[in-house]
């Protein structure tokens, strides 16, 4: 590597004549300032780097070449005024031709935006090496839709070999395509690559206990069953709960004629009650369920969503009922939105996300609301449920599930784009998030389920963490179960529950130990699945003592 010398160091390199009891001080301190700069040079300095601001870029340009619709817009830019713009069409690429140094990076970054979530959309990264193409990445499943460049792309290249060549290649819908900007060749490898989402997905299935259809689309008056709920009371009852959308398949927004309705079971799921309304709204819609147990109380709450009759009205009200019988009967709607959401977000897209939230072991309650396009804003209660207060916002996040895992690390995983789970992780309750794509969790874009089964610190022999959703990049289905034994940082193959159309669901511990999943087969009915841990893994793991939920430390409440 070739160093200039600077007059700075020229002058420091002078001072080396100054009497040894300095000279060796000095000599230490300038060392220290050249591994600094080097160490500098080596991650910061790129080999290569273009914004695309010339007018004429590519008609200009002897280096970057185009077919199919590619040009350079003065109509959208993350850095500058201009972006490379890949419009969809048959045969869309871009080949920028590397020289002299540049072949042998080992590093490229750029930004990107997607512009529609309409298909179809395929994005690669080639490389030319030895005189043949290959595929460096395939980004479908990681480049964002929406404004602002949300993605930001760090490759590795094998810089053994030297790269004649880099090419983009998209298929986009019409009149959509792909932004891309603020484009650089390292000669180092990134320290932080783009993870690639994984295309093998569960295929072995999962033995199952029982299965059973609780609620029928089409029946009882209703168009459309959707947005299963099930938690275990403190006595063992389960309680599920969904959607009854009367008169069509549309979500709230749409139509106003929605129900929230539930079943119980108080052996294990084995029978269940008739389907009965829980909320006493009349004069506009509900819907998005979600239930969480108050362990110390032994309260239930279920929360979901209004919109009034008006359909010009859509602000978004959220209500929370409260059983204090395991579910038997409900006290009256509250309405809790002017504790949690920001005035701002009057009329914003906001929702609840259905399914559950949790207690942690502190006694404090925590759930979550969306505000579509910027993230989820958890929801918080020390006083068991009479008042709440909005908390920390994690972003990127769709619907959202919390869980506190067994180290009381906080976790969100969150629905965002399809091949991935954005995963947040909070070590200072809530105050601070690292978030990361886990693209080891295969996601169509849709609500999943999680939670902490068991715990080292209640006397089990292993922290058992559970994840349940449709594990496919492309379209919903194939519902399977995975168990991570390290918090979330590696997961089992898993077990697929149903291979075919799967939407949401949610998981619940029984009281015999045993799991209860309540999902969407589609959109015709919500079925109910249970099964063992033996059952989930080929019998390698059972519990070493009955099963208890995790403990709620009375003391530490605040």
């Amino acid at each position: 590597m070739k160093l200039v010398y600077s007059r700075q160091r020229l002058a420091a390199l002078h001072s080396l004549l100054l009497p040894p009891a300095t000279t060796f001080v000095r000599l230490a301190l300038l060392l220290v300032s050249f591994a600094s700069s080097l160490s500098a040079d080596n991650v910061n300095i790129p080999l290569y780097a273009t914004s695309f601001e010339e007018e004429n870029f590519l008609e200009q340009s002897t280096t970057w070449k185009s077919t199919g619709t590619t040009t350079v817009t003065a109509d959208f830019a993350h850095t500058g005024e201009r972006s490379l713009h890949l419009l969809g069409d048959a045969d869309n690429s871009v080949t920028f031709s590397l020289a002299g140094k540049q072949q042998h990076a080992k590093g490229l970054s750029f930004v990107a935006e997607r512009w529609t979530a309409r298909a179809p959309f395929e994005f690669r990264v080639d490389v030319q090496q030895q005189g043949a193409w290959r595929e460096l990445a395939k980004l479908d499943r990681v480049v964002r839709v929406g404004k602002r460049f949300l993605t930001k792309i760090h490759l590795v290249v094998d810089g053994n070999v030297p790269t004649t060549a880099i090419r983009f290649r998209v298929v986009a819908a019409p009149k959509s395509g792909l932004l891309i900007d603020d484009f650089q060749l390292y000669r180092n490898p990134p320290a932080d690559p783009t993870p690639i989402p994984v295309e093998v997905f569960p295929e072995i299935p999962l033995p199952l206990l029982a299965s059973e259809t609780l609620f029928k689309s089409g029946t009882d008056g209703v168009h459309t069953y959707r947005i299963p709920a099930i938690i275990t009371a403190s006595n063992g009852d389960l309680i599920a709960a969904c959607d009854a959308r009367r008169k069509s398949s549309a979500d709230l927004v749409h139509q106003r004629t929605i129900d929230i309705v539930y079943r119980r079971s108080t052996d294990n799921g084995a029978t269940w009650s008739p389907i009965t309304v829980m909320d006493p709204v009349e004069n506009g819609g509900c819907s998005d369920p979600s239930l969480l147990l108050d362990a110390v109380t032994q309260d239930v709450f279920c929360f979901y969503n209004f919109l009034p009759l008006d359909p010009t009205n859509r602000e978004y009200r959220f209500l929370v009922q409260k059983s204090s019988d395991h579910g038997k009967s409900w006290g009256p709607p509250r309405d809790i939105t002017d504790q949690v959401r920001a005035p701002e977000l009057q009329h914003a897209f906001i929702f609840v996300t259905s399914g559950r939230g949790i207690q942690t072991r502190s006694g404090t309650l925590i759930h979550n609301f969306v505000h579509v396009g910027h993230g989820a804003t958890l929801i918080i209660s020390n006083d068991h449920g009479a008042t709440w207060k909005g908390g920390g916002m994690v972003t990127p996040a769709d619907e959202s599930k919390v869980v506190e895992l067994a180290d009381g690390t906080l976790m969100v995983n969150s629905r965002t784009t399809p091949g991935s789970r954005q995963v947040h992780r909070s070590g200072d309750q809530g105050r601070t998030w690292k978030s990361v794509a886990d693209v080891t969790l295969p996601d169509p874009q849709c609500n999943a389920c999680i939670l902490q089964y068991t715990a080292k610190r209640d006397g089990f022999d292993k922290d058992r963490l559970i994840f349940c959703n449709a594990a496919s990049n492309s379209g919903r289905k194939n519902l399977a179960v995975r168990m991570s034994y390290d918090g979330g940082h590696h997961w089992t193959e898993g077990r697929v529950i149903d291979p075919g159309p799967a939407a949401y669901s949610e998981i619940t511990p029984l009281k015999d130990g045993s799991f209860g999943v309540l999902y969407e087969p589609g959109y015709g009915e919500i079925r109910f699945v249970r099964f063992t841990l033996e059952q989930l893994t080929d019998g390698k793991d059972t519990l070493n003592q009955p099963y208890i939920p995790p403990t709620v430390n009375k003391n530490s409440q605040q």
